[in-house]
């Protein structure tokens, strides 16, 4: 008997709680994705713990466990090393377990993977892959990050409140300048100026490749500034209102023309990184101007390159002649550096080109399954949602800024959902799906290395420049990635002093340290749980790469995601991953009242299809959600 499904289409949103998402579409703000869950069937689904992007997605992926696929965190513990070596989590080729895409190809079948969240480098052979890194600055082919180009007085448009790690948000980085600088003199040695009512201005602009990047993440290690010039004039009495930007000092060599609030078109430009050149699209906003020509404030959003972004190589090519430049990252890390709206007209613009790029590579109908995915619920999450609610303390102006923010982004997503929904038929499965949630703030956040340092376990000293340093020789435990604890253990860890035999005394005097601690401010108790390695298997992780002690907060006391339980609850957030599945073979309109789990996201699609399970496949078939469970067994 023919499979129900012909094709699937993934849909992904990281960060997108069901809470939030149902409140979304209640309110009216996602019309797309609420008819895919009434024409099918929707549950919050229990994702991953740590409630966090590399091992919620690689699970997702994979049907299995992060005990068994090992992706565990952002930073994962290096075996053998000193307790604060960590391997980027990052990397496909961490995983230990088969992906569905290598499973679909293993079938025959041809996936395509347009940003699907951590799948680089390449696993697809017989596929297609666009992108596919990890979250904003986190990516290997961007030639150059955002500029903001300032002269005179300028102020950022920060929301206040508590700012998450980059541990936990490494979309955004915190320990770089957030403008660039630049100065403002008379137009001398130009030619072709255009007309002009009062005197014409320069400002040279330098663009730096490789700037605003992860450092190992970057395409390169060194690049060659490339500057372009600004020519300032006047059309109107009242003051200078125009800013032409030009490869040179010269009027006519001009690659765009601005008054304030405009964008130019995107542009190919030339830069140079390692003493090679590579092409990249540059575009520009002007911001602000101000009357007498003293103040200006110039975007320029992520310049993404032109090729090397795809596999098989000759896509990215293709996508550049029939569709256009791709944008991996709509300047989430200039969320409270530029305003609002300037952010959401370049997500807009991202969104609409990861559909563009989707009915590209589909039009011509040779394909079985297309993932794709935004990290622009994540973005909203770790900007907007904190203090979206009341209990975060926010004066009303920036609560209902922040919430303006969540409608938008989950707007902007939806308009995407609608055409990529548009491509399946009457024979293809809809899945929709996220890798955890989001809740507001409502405490101080707890730092756990704090907490460690006050109990004892973290030690410290003053290093040779003055600052803070871990003393290793006193150090009894420290915390690694996001949730686990290592005991200093001699013998296993490099520098260890903890005796073997001390181990598990040990264990239990961080669990007890852990369930005992005051927060000071509030004087609740913060930590949710504290579990021993062997333990923590109920969380669905074992293996070496575990803490020795593993714990949760609760979500008071963690906004955004991370740290917390995947059934945590807060406000109009929580931590379930959304579920929505519709199309070939799905109930229709039913709220299903079983379990589901991140794991049984892929063998459920490979169910349907009627193609093997992945080979380390943990989770099982959601028969609930099936219009016929037992389609396989017809003659």
């Amino acid at each position: 008997m023919d499979s129900p499904a012909k094709r699937v289409i993934v849909i992904g949103m990281d960060g997108a709680s069901m809470e939030i998402v149902l409140n979304m579409m209640n309110w009216g703000h996602m019309p797309n994705l609420a008819r895919l869950k009434d024409r099918g069937v929707y549950r919050p689904m229990i994702g991953v713990f740590p409630t966090l992007t590399p091992p919620g997605w690689t699970t997702t992926a994979t049907g299995s466990w992060p005990g068994t696929h090992q992706v565990m965190d952002f930073n994962i513990r290096k075996l053998g090393g000193r307790l604060d070596e960590t391997v980027w989590g990052i990397n496909t080729g961490l995983s230990q377990s088969e992906y569905l895409w290598n499973t679909l190809e293993r079938a025959g079948k041809k996936p395509i993977l347009v940003k699907w969240e951590i799948s680089w480098p390449p696993t697809v052979t017989r596929g297609v892959q666009v992108e596919g890194t990890g979250p904003g600055v986190s990516n290997h082919h961007q030639i150059a990050g955002y500029h903001l180009f300032v002269a005179g007085k300028w102020a950022p448009r920060p929301i206040g409140g508590q700012r998450d790690p980059e541990t936990l948000d490494p979309s955004a980085l915190q320990t770089v300048r957030d403008i660039d600088p630049v100065t403002i003199q008379d137009a001398d040695g130009w030619t072709n100026l255009p007309d002009s009512l009062r005197p014409p201005k320069e400002v040279a602009l330098p663009i730096r490749p490789l700037a605003r990047g992860r450092d190992i993440m970057l395409r390169g290690r060194e690049g060659v500034p490339r500057t372009l010039y600004g020519l300032i004039y006047a059309t109107k009495e009242d003051g200078y209102d125009r800013l032409r930007i030009c490869r040179s000092r010269d009027g006519a060599d001009s690659v765009g023309e601005l008054g304030v609030g405009q964008w130019t078109d995107w542009w190919l430009d030339t830069f140079t990184i390692d003493g090679e050149p590579v092409e990249g699209y540059v575009r520009m906003k002007l911001i602000t101007l101000s009357p007498t020509g003293d103040t200006l404030e110039l975007f320029v959003p992520q310049i993404w390159p032109r090729e090397g972004y795809t596999q098989p190589a000759e896509v990215a090519q293709a996508i550049d002649e029939h569709v256009g430049n791709f944008l991996q990252n709509p300047a989430r890390d200039a969320l409270g550096v530029v305003d609002d709206d300037t952010y959401f007209e370049l997500l807009d613009f991202h969104h609409q080109r990861l559909a563009d790029v989707a009915e590209h590579l589909t039009a011509d109908g040779s394909w079985d399954a297309l993932f794709i995915e935004t990290h622009a619920s994540d973005y909203a999450s770790h900007f907007f949602l904190g203090q979206a609610h009341e209990f975060s303390g926010a004066d009303a102006a920036t609560v209902q800024r922040c919430r303006d923010g969540l409608a938008r982004t989950y707007k902007s997503i939806d308009d995407m959902i609608g055409r990529v929904a548009a491509l399946a038929d009457e024979n293809t499965l809809i899945v929709v799906v996220s890798d955890h949630g989001g809740t507001p703030n409502q405490f101080q956040a707890i730092d756990i290395a704090q907490v460690l340092e006050e109990t004892g376990f973290l030690v410290y000293r003053e290093g040779p420049d003055g600052q803070r340093e871990i003393d290793w020789s006193r150090t009894r435990a420290a915390n690694v990635g996001l949730v686990h604890i290592f005991i200093n253990l001699k013998g296993r860890d490099e520098g260890g002093i903890v005796e073997p035999e001390e181990y598990e005394e040990t264990q239990r005097a961080i669990i007890a340290a852990l369930h005992t601690y005051k927060d000071p401010e509030t004087g609740r108790h913060p930590f949710a749980l504290a579990l021993s390695r062997r333990d923590a298997e109920m969380l669905n992780l074992w293996g070496d790469l575990v803490g020795d002690v593993v714990y949760a907060l609760r979500p008071e006391f963690d906004g955004a995601h991370g740290k917390q339980l995947p059934t945590a609850v807060l406000g109009m957030g929580g931590q379930h991953c959304t579920f929505i599945m519709s199309g070939a073979g799905v109930r229709q309109g039913v709220a299903l009242q079983r379990q589901v789990r991140a794991v049984d996201v892929a063998p459920t699609i490979c169910y349907l299809l009627g193609i093997p399970m992945p080979k380390q496949v943990e989770g099982g078939v959601v028969y609930e959600a099936l219009e016929n469970p037992d389609w396989h067994l017809a003659r």
